[in-house]
């Protein structure tokens, strides 16, 4: 599976943590930047571009990092097949993958250390959308939401 990651300043150094994690448990990391520290750098220059590819690519995922997980998940949400959520537990990630197909997830480097968010990936990426009748049907709901309908 392919996983996108992006990063402004503020999640760059959890980024940079994960990333070989990720890597060594077999995953096609895309690092989709920032990749260098620049404190004056913006969220939305990294999240949208990468939310892009993980639009194009619906067996993909994103995992995003910024102070607050908020940012990235505001502009991640603005991509057309993106559902992005900020997830601060393995509860919040195996919940939003099982009932709403969540294909993004933005961690708060404020919030989370390393090994917490290692566990939320982990199970954030090794979830499936349970299916379920009531769950697809409010995913259709969403997609026609998107449609403008």
């Amino acid at each position: 599976m392919k996983v996108y990651l992006a990063a402004d300043h503020g999640g760059f150094n959890l980024k940079e943590a994960l990333k070989a994690y990720l890597q060594t448990q077999g995953y096609e990391v895309l690092d989709e930047g920032a990749h260098k520290l620049e404190p004056t750098d913006d969220y939305p220059d990294f999240m949208y571009p990468a939310a892009q590819k993980v639009a194009a690519d619906m067996d993909s995922r994103g995992i995003f990092f910024c102070r607050s997980g908020a940012g990235a998940a505001i502009v991640a949400n603005k991509v057309k097949g993106v559902r992005a959520v900020v997830a601060r537990s393995v509860e919040d990630a195996t919940h939003a993958r099982e009932h709403n197909d969540a294909n993004v997830v933005a961690l708060s480097s404020d919030s989370l250390m390393a090994e917490q968010a290692r566990d939320i990936i982990a199970t954030f990426l090794a979830t499936s959308f349970s299916g379920e009748d009531r769950h697809l049907r409010r995913l259709k709901k969403i997609m026609k939401i998107e449609e403008g309908a």
